[in-house]
């Protein structure tokens, strides 16, 4: 095989390569900018996550935040999978995240009172 052929081979490889859909891997994954997230996915990271120096997560574009798992997002207090009680990170990523209550008030994630008592 000649050099330019040989060439010709590993750069439609690298083409090839540049094509590959990262959404999956990357979906749910800190973020801080959109340039964090794949080309079809927003970083969701709210206002309150800004105020304490937290990362947002990747998640398909158009989603503000993730429902009942992100700090200032709503919330369905008493259901598991939305009450604030799982966080949208990695759960190698949960030491940092503050623990969080669905506030039944606001129907919202807050930081849950370091005494336990009600938000």
């Amino acid at each position: 095989m000649s050099r330019m052929t040989l060439s010709c081979v590993f750069a439609l490889a690298g083409l090839l390569g540049a094509c590959v859909d990262l959404s999956e891997d990357l979906e749910g994954e800190p973020c801080t900018v959109e340039d964090d997230c794949w080309h079809t996915q927003d970083c969701a990271r709210t206002q309150q996550e800004e105020l304490y120096g937290l990362p947002g997560v990747c998640a398909p574009e158009d989603t503000q935040c993730v429902h009942g798992r992100q700090l200032g997002c709503s919330c369905t207090p008493g259901d598991i999978n939305s009450d604030c009680t799982i966080i949208a990170l990695p759960p190698a990523l949960y030491q940092f995240y503050p623990r969080m209550v669905c506030d039944p008030a606001f129907f919202q994630c807050v930081v849950a009172p370091q005494d336990g008592g009600s938000p």
